[in-house]
């Protein structure tokens, strides 16, 4: 049995992709319409967070697993991931000293939250309570939409997400084609079932780091 709690405050949203690189996408050039991109980034941002439907901008958790008896475990699993920083860890209620954590906990695979043992000790981890306390996520970026540790694929579908947003607004939302005379035709793809209202492209890009993903 394991839970997660959050332990420190959750971060605060930001936009999690650049406007420079939102602008290069429009070919835009100006700086006239930047209050509206940084809006539409923000909600962009927003929107991908809640469909990856799991915590990933970085924050600190502490992870209770009860091991019993019949449960000895190769890996432990922590909740949240990727796993920056190990900061406190107890078995049993004993604290662990910095150099026992090195010593206790040979390896971390850190884009799963996996937990192994050393290789010259105990093959299993064995049944105990351990509490772990840690910080796992990406940082964000700077105010000016640059830095930090947003995966390309997740700031791509944002900047995609937004660009949607962008072009939508000049036309009817209720409308999948529309046509004139003499003129000709203009259509565009609706919004797929099961996306939370993404575009596609966007929903694609983020599949390995839903609930249940690697990354």
């Amino acid at each position: 049995m394991s839970h997660t709690i959050r332990v420190g405050p959750p971060a605060q949203l930001v936009a999690l992709a650049s406007l420079s690189d939102l602008k290069s996408d429009l070919n835009i050039t100006d700086d006239t319409q930047d209050a509206d991109l940084s809006r539409r980034l923000l909600e962009a941002s927003a929107a991908v967070l809640a469909y990856i439907g799991r915590p990933v901008l970085a924050s600190d958790w502490r992870d209770i697993l009860d091991l019993q008896r019949d449960q000895p475990r190769i890996g432990l699993v922590l909740g949240r991931y990727p796993v920056t920083a190990l900061k406190v860890v107890s078995i049993n209620g004993t604290a662990l000293s910095d150099a026992d954590v090195a010593s206790v906990f040979g390896s971390m695979d850190s884009s799963s939250g996996m937990l192994y043992p050393p290789e010259n000790g105990p093959t299993l981890w064995h049944p105990a309570r351990y509490v772990i306390t840690y910080t796992a996520g990406y940082s964000v970026p700077g105010a000016d939409g640059t830095g930090g540790t947003i995966p390309l694929d997740i700031q791509r579908a944002i900047r995609i997400t937004a660009s949607a947003s962008w072009h939508d607004a000049a036309r009817n939302p209720n409308l999948k084609s529309e046509s004139e005379q003499g003129v000709g035709s203009t259509s565009w793809v609706a919004t797929v079932a099961g996306t939370g209202g993404l575009p596609q492209d966007a929903a694609n890009l983020l599949s390995a780091y839903r609930s249940g993903g690697i990354r």
